[in-house]
């Protein structure tokens, strides 16, 4: 994915989802990009991703942002406390887990590989 590509996928995200950082250099929304554009090629058997693929792409950005961020700090490791109660008040420590490298391509994915299917290349094995 050219730097133009990256931006313009970027640009779409914050538009689909207002809570997305405008700072380009945010670390989860740079990686995140990283990550669904690296299995969108995996995916599709190229090495390059074409201009009309970069709204699937910025859809797929906000719903893995949206999922990771969920879990307050995508990279930290699973909390040993769940659950503190005292006198009558509890508070509730959500459980993070390591979102991406749980992810399989399927739920990363959800309902886009319809619409990527047709422009995936056949393997092609030998000469």
């Amino acid at each position: 994915m050219t730097d133009d590509q990256k931006t313009t996928v970027i640009e779409y995200a914050q538009t689909l989802n207002s809570n997305i950082p405008t700072d380009e250099t945010d670390a989860l929304l740079v990686f995140t990009v990283d990550e669904v554009t690296d299995r969108v090629l995996l995916y599709l058997n190229t090495d390059t991703i074409a201009d009309n693929l970069l709204r699937i792409i910025a859809n797929l950005v906000v719903s893995a942002y949206n999922k990771a961020d969920s879990t307050h700090d995508a990279t930290s490791t699973e909390s040993g406390v769940s659950i503190v109660k005292d006198q009558g008040q509890t508070v509730h420590f959500g459980g993070y887990k390591q979102y991406f490298a749980t992810a399989s391509d399927d739920e990363l994915m959800d309902g886009f590989t319809g619409l990527l299917k047709r422009y995936r290349r056949v393997q092609v094995v030998g000469q």
